[in-house]
């Protein structure tokens, strides 16, 4: 099997994207002013949630997350109120 190209991956409209998370070292978070504490197995409460799909700025669903809403799945969010505000719980 030969190597793909460019040109390749162009034919079957292959789009591929990279989200990389990292854990800064900063006294508060960064869109809000909620400290920074080591994790912790102890919290104060859940939220639960569900998968929504939305547009994207493509004005397309994203294949994948119309996959997570029809399977209904949950989504568990422990939270401690020492390090949440409701600015991230959005």
């Amino acid at each position: 099997m030969e190597e793909m190209t460019a040109s390749d991956y162009q034919a079957i409209g292959l789009r591929s994207g990279l989200e990389i998370h990292q854990q800064i070292d900063t006294e508060k978070k960064l869109f809000c002013r909620c400290p920074v504490l080591p994790y912790s197995d102890v919290y104060d409460a859940r939220i639960l949630r569900h998968m929504r799909p939305t547009l994207s700025e493509l004005g397309e669903y994203d294949g994948t997350a119309l996959m997570e809403f029809k399977t209904r799945k949950n989504i568990t969010y422990q939270i401690n109120t020492d390090t949440i505000c409701t600015y991230e719980m959005d």
